[in-house]
């Protein structure tokens, strides 16, 4: 089993790729054999130190995976489920994690590893865009700056859906 862990912040050449031993998950914990992983840019900022972190710590806040095996108390998931997550404990560059039983979503038929795994940070923060920080509904006219980056494009299409007219900006013509 691997891990991309850092022991001191920097340049992409402070991720190191080490063997871990994964102990049996806490008793509200899974294990999870990595499948997909997403990369995130809040993921530079952690290896940079501009978040700053206790280290040394893996990196990566989302991934879809198998789960292997399940704590005492994990009652929702079984070995064998497919699931998604983005969330802390960060750790997702590895092939094998444990992680919190309440932080994970089961993955539908019909999607795959890496769609979950690139969609699910960002998908969480178009939802709460569009129903938490203003309930938009049919009709509205929605500016969206850096429409071309991975939110943007997720959150315009959300949008269309919803009956918004969405109006887009972005950096360059190549944009």
């Amino acid at each position: 089993m691997k891990a991309a862990i850092i022991n001191k912040t920097g340049g992409p050449e402070v991720i190191e790729l080490k063997d871990i031993v994964l102990e049996k998950p806490g008793k509200d914990e899974v294990s999870i054999e990595q499948k997909a992983i997403g990369l995130n840019y809040i993921d530079t900022y952690h290896r940079s130190g501009l978040y700053p972190l206790k280290l040394p710590i893996g990196l990566g806040l989302e991934g879809a995976g198998l789960i292997t095996e399940v704590g005492s108390n994990v009652k929702n998931f079984k070995a064998g489920d497919k699931v998604a997550y983005a969330a802390i404990p960060l750790g997702s560059y590895s092939t094998h994690r444990n992680f919190p039983a309440s932080k994970i979503v089961k993955i539908p038929e019909g999607v795959d590893f890496e769609v979950a795994a690139t969609l699910m940070t960002k998908g969480l923060t178009t939802y709460y865009l569009l129903h938490q920080t203003y309930k938009v509904k049919s009709g509205d006219t929605v500016l969206f700056h850096a429409a071309a980056g991975g939110v943007g494009q997720i959150f315009g299409q959300w949008a269309k859906s919803l009956g918004c007219n969405v109006i887009g900006t972005v950096g360059s013509d190549e944009k």
